[in-house]
């Protein structure tokens, strides 16, 4: 293992409803002191290209820690995995949750005052697989995005959705009560929701369903408390998949609670299995989900990329 030349340290002020940066300074400095290479601190303002910036200010072995949430490491990810100048072999990537639910960090191993973190740059690293996202968005443009956490369609999409774009009771809950504005957002968006007619290609099947909710996961947790316990492993080459088709309101409230519990029983209406690709093709735009940021798309193709980028161990 190269040694480290470079701590690089990518910081988003603006997450967490605003309060990322006021999170960071909360940490700063035993977070600096963890390190045993020189530490640049890189703060990502709106609307500034990472892409643009991230090759100068890299050496030839680093460590990129993202400071914020779950899209400010999704960011990162593409923007290291899209590049065409950055050498992908020479970096490890960490982070530090300064966001709202934090999945790629669960479970929570190490915290410094309370924020979780993934730090350690004196240890060997870890492999990392990442999903694939291929699609045409709302105005027909063909998109590429890579997801290190899950992906998903329906409930869980649409609840994302609404989370990024909340309304003044949302925005309350958000900025001091997480856990409460993700079980508000996920209610409230049960109750609002409408099935929608798709197919879906797995494994070799074809299926033409009504949509309730569908998680492609990378990592089982699906925001806050909710998890899956499927067996997904990081570096094992597949994708956790898991449907919920032509549920009510209260199946879908059910199945909700359940998930709370790590529970997902199987049936008639669930879904649950490995795949290494899964297309949903409609005929009329739905909302999609890759580490918590959302687009509208249709014919979206998924696929796995082992082993795509190297990770700081726990």
């Amino acid at each position: 293992m190269a040694n480290i030349e470079q701590v690089l340290i990518i910081i988003n002020p603006y997450c967490h409803q605003g309060k990322g940066w006021k999170r960071w300074l909360h940490v700063k400095n035993e977070v600096l002191r963890s390190f045993n290479s020189p530490v640049k601190e890189y703060v990502q303002e709106k609307g500034a290209d990472l892409a643009l910036t991230l090759p100068g200010l890299l050496s030839p072995n680093n460590c990129i820690i993202s400071a914020g949430g779950d899209g400010s490491m999704h960011y990162l990810v593409n923007t290291l995995l899209q590049s065409d100048t950055i050498d992908i072999g020479g970096v490890r990537v960490g982070a530090i949750g300064l966001g709202s639910s934090n999945d790629f960090l669960k479970p929570f191993n190490r915290k410094i005052k309370n924020i979780p973190v993934r730090i350690n740059n004196k240890g060997p690293h870890v492999f990392h697989d990442v999903g694939i996202a291929t699609y045409y968005n709302d105005t027909n443009l063909y998109r590429k995005r890579y997801f290190i956490v899950n992906a998903s369609f329906g409930i869980t999409a649409a609840a994302n959705r609404n989370f990024n774009y909340p309304g003044r009771v949302l925005k309350f809950l958000k900025t001091y009560f997480t856990g409460g504005a993700i079980l508000y957002t996920a209610v409230q968006t049960i109750l609002s929701y409408k099935n929608y007619q798709s197919e879906v290609q797995f494994n070799d099947d074809s299926i033409n369903m009504t949509v309730s909710n569908i998680n492609v996961l990378k990592i089982p947790f699906v925001s806050g408390s909710f998890y899956y316990s499927q067996q997904i492993l990081p570096d094992d080459g597949r994708l956790g998949l898991n449907i919920c088709s032509d549920m009510n309101k209260l199946k879908l409230l059910e199945t909700l609670y359940q998930l709370g519990k790590g529970k997902f029983i199987t049936g008639n209406k669930r879904i649950s299995e490995f795949t290494t690709s899964f297309q949903l093709i409609s005929n009329d735009p739905v909302i999609f989900e890759c580490d918590g940021e959302t687009d509208t798309a249709t014919n979206i193709n998924i696929s796995i990329r082992p082993r795509a980028i190297k990770i700081l161990t726990r």
